[in-house]
């Protein structure tokens, strides 16, 4: 992996960097992995050829209401995942935040809450928009943890929406306002 990185925004142990193309193997291995999956609302028992990667990689940051980066972390210069803006709307000021750790080394660090404090700010301070917004399976509970410690609230439930190893998950609804960001 090369060391240097094109960093969007950092924070202490992570920053947000421009996905280079040395990227897609490790996407290719993590988003074919069951257990990972299985936390993935959208890919659950779906396999992942890499030209689907590669594809992916290719219109990445070419749609105006979508921009990607790869959570790189600082102290061993690796990159964890992804986190991603999608549907953003500018006209009417949100955006919908998406986030995988997929390395399971790193997924019960902190980096997950410091790679979305990091969105938060570029969402509110740097895009000017007033929502963010996601989704996560109910059954990760790490994931309400962390939203819910930085601010977001649950707005809306889809129960039975998702069936992943033999049970039906709802899908949770969370969101946090501009205003409730600055308040921290």
């Amino acid at each position: 992996m090369t060391n240097k990185r094109v960093k969007i925004i950092e924070w202490n142990n992570v920053s947000l960097v421009v996905p280079e193309k040395q990227d897609i193997e490790l996407w290719y291995r993590w988003v074919n992995d069951i257990e990972i999956q299985s936390y993935l609302w959208s890919m659950f028992w779906t396999i992942i050829s890499r030209e689907s990667e590669e594809e992916y990689y290719n219109s990445i940051n070419k749609d105006e209401k979508q921009l990607t980066f790869s959570i790189y972390v600082n102290k061993n210069k690796k990159i964890i995942w992804n986190i991603s803006l999608m549907n953003i709307d500018y006209k009417n000021n949100h955006t919908e935040l998406w986030i995988a750790i997929f390395d399971k080394d790193n997924q019960n660090k902190w980096y997950w809450s410091e790679s979305i404090k990091l969105i938060q700010k570029y969402v509110f301070e740097i895009l000017g928009l007033n929502k963010l917004y996601l989704r996560y399976v109910s059954s990760n509970d790490r994931a309400w943890k962390v939203y819910s410690k930085l601010g977001f609230i649950e707005t809306w439930r889809m129960k039975d929406h998702n069936y992943a190893l033999w049970e039906y998950r709802d899908d949770v609804f969370m969101e946090i306002l501009k205003r409730e960001y600055l308040n921290k």
